[in-house]
């Protein structure tokens, strides 16, 4: 990942407004819709094709009256029938997903519009008939002449939805899903109390207005996004309260679904999530599966939750976790062509000619071990930032803790006791101007992975701790928790916690973080309550003369719904309050990867760097 300062800067300035994730959403959305998916395809060498393929546009599955339509890709010049694979997309057909890829392996591939989308008839409710969808399509490809009877299932983000909803009704022989999960109510209101807003924001906006009217107009994506960035559209919505109006200012009237979705919240008695909750339940056999997602993806967690899941379901499932955020998947397409190759070549073909070859190219010089090799127990496959691609027989690997202490004079210590010391660190936070975030597992493309974190850390509304430089390496690889104790003054508040990465050029960069939602503080003021921060998952690798940072904050908005201090339902919640929070202690606790690889296989390249150069 190249070092580039003032690009950074460009786009930190330019991170929560409208024309810049709408320049970023053209280049890539118009590109697809116009054909021009080779701009994309042949950004990095990847497998060499078997075969040449042909398209044609077919009609599929009928589904209560409703009728799929899609693409047939089928190879040429190799007698079939073939093993088949399919992809359901909400984005239209003719968007480069992977399937001429696998087309010119020797694989049928359906690429169908999923319903109410582009070709495909019916009203489209976002995940609500994918399931009854996918097990129809399936189903049909089975009866086909082109198809051997062995289907697979793919996609990245929303088809991925799409391919883990075809698990449990339909009879399928793999499944690669890709920078995706399959709860979906996780993905949006997360288990700590976060509420992706800039996700829904972006997401309905981009789907369901921009992308609205292409089927019959290509040119309308471009029309609207020029009107919305006239209008500040985005920036409104952000800004907006309640969060209840949201729909009236990016779609332009209110949406039945998204109103439900945010009424439902926190009445646990409300049915809207009844049948879509979950795309698959794991309640049976699931069939040989290998995740695929990113350090920096918003759908990490839920993808390592899925893995958890089909590890007790399945008895050949794998995993691989790079480098990336959510929009940066292409640029790594050594992994994502391989992933997707290895699974379907093995399962579906009988072919094993990955086993014994490392899926992630040359990056990892000193590592030896083969993220093919199966046989030998290593199937989770993790690229450790600062140091490259390791190997594991599973997900989390073994590890101690390393607890660090937060200290009165804002450092982090790992010496002597593990207790906690008091604190008496404060800062104000106010829901009018909410902290921001530079990075992260974020939805927006100018705003999303790893970032300089020197304005974030200059604020007065972030605590910041660093660790002295570090006199012997430290690899940690798994969950990052922070242990605090605290006092607030709102109704309700939320506590942020940030693990960053400090070069030895002093340059900060954000690895990990979490949020935690509180109420009315259990001792009424009168002392500290514990509060538990489940910060994410990461893996890299601190070398001597290199720190740990720890930021401390209430708000990663618009990424996260900012809190209002008052605890009113989500869709009214209008009034805001201020106040002061308060920490007495806290603790920061790190999976430490005991197998750290000796110095000399550690190397000593860009050491002088901060990790963006090493990436």
């Amino acid at each position: 990942m190249a070092d580039d300062r003032s690009q950074w800067w460009s786009s930190f300035r330019n991170q929560h407004s409208a024309r810049g994730f709408m320049l970023q959403a053209a280049k890539v959305v118009t590109s697809e819709a116009l054909g021009l998916s080779r701009l994309l395809k042949h950004r990095e060498q990847g497998v060499a094709p078997r075969c040449s393929f042909s398209v044609t546009s077919i009609d599929t599955a009928v589904v209560d009256g409703i009728l799929l339509r899609g693409s047939l890709l089928l190879p040429e010049g190799v007698e079939g029938p073939f093993p088949a694979v399919l992809l359901r997309t909400p984005y239209g057909r003719k968007a480069e997903m992977g399937q001429s890829v696998l087309a010119k392996q020797g694989y049928a591939v359906l690429v169908q519009d999923t319903r109410g989308r582009f070709s495909s008839s019916g009203e489209f409710v976002p995940v609500q008939h994918e399931q009854v969808d996918g097990e129809a399509t399936v189903a049909w490809m089975r009866r086909q002449r082109w198809c051997n009877g062995k289907v697979g299932v793919t996609g990245v983000s929303y088809l991925g939805f799409t391919a883990w909803a075809c698990v449990d009704g339909a009879d399928v022989d793999a499944i690669v899903p890709m920078i995706t999960q399959s709860n979906i109510r996780s993905a949006v209101f997360r288990p700590g109390g976060a509420i992706s807003f800039e996700l829904l924001v972006l997401w309905f906006y981009l789907v369901l207005h921009l992308m609205k009217d292409m089927s019959r107009d290509r040119l309308s994506f471009v029309r609207k996004l020029w009107q919305g960035m006239r209008e500040g559209k985005l920036r409104k919505a952000f800004k907006s309260l309640p969060m209840g109006k949201v729909d009236e200012i990016i779609l332009g009237s209110p949406n039945s679904f998204l109103q439900a979705g945010l009424v439902a919240h926190g009445d646990e008695s409300d049915g809207f999530w009844e049948g879509k909750e979950k795309l698959c339940n794991f309640e049976k056999a699931i069939p040989p599966c290998h995740i695929l997602s990113g350090w920096y993806d918003f759908f990490l967690e839920g993808a390592l939750e899925d893995f958890q899941m089909a590890k007790q379901r399945g008895s050949h499932v794998s995993l691989t976790v790079g480098p990336t955020h959510h929009w940066s998947l292409l640029g790594f397409r050594h992994v994502f062509e391989k992933t997707m190759l290895s699974c379907f070549d093995e399962h579906l073909k009988g072919d094993l000619r990955w086993h014994g070859e490392s899926l992630h190219g040359h990056r990892s010089p000193n590592l030896s071990a083969s993220a093919a090799s199966s046989e030998n127990g290593m199937r989770v496959h993790l690229y450790v930032m600062g140091l490259g691609w390791r190997h594991y027989p599973s997900y989390p690997p073994p590890s101690r803790s390393s607890v660090w202490c937060l200290t009165p004079d804002f450092s982090l210590s790992s010496a002597g006791s593990e207790e906690a010391l008091a604190l008496g660190h404060s800062y104000h936070y106010h829901p009018a101007r909410p902290t921001p975030a530079a990075g992260g597992p974020s939805f927006n493309p100018l705003n999303t992975g790893a970032k300089d974190q020197a304005k974030i850390e200059a604020r007065g509304d972030v605590l910041v701790y660093s660790s002295a430089p570090l006199t012997k390496a430290l690899q940690i690889v798994g969950p990052v928790h922070l242990q605090l104790e605290a006092t607030w003054q709102t109704e309700t508040a939320d506590f942020v916690g940030r693990l960053c990465h400090v070069g030895r050029d002093g340059r900060s960069t954000n690895l990990c973080e979490g949020l935690t939602n509180v109420k009315v503080c259990p001792t009424g003021g009168a002392g500290p309550a514990t509060v538990d921060v489940a910060m994410g998952h990461t893996a890299v690798l601190f070398r001597a003369g290199e720190r740990l940072r720890l930021q401390i904050c209430s708000a990663a908005h618009p990424r996260w719904f900012r809190n209002l201090g008052v605890d009113e339902k989500l869709h009214l919640a209008a009034t805001m309050k201020a106040g002061d929070v308060k920490l007495t202690s806290g603790r920061l606790l790190l999976p430490e990867d005991p197998q750290l690889l000796p110095e000399t296989q550690i190397g000593v390249a860009h050491a002088e760097g901060g990790l963006l150069s090493r990436l």
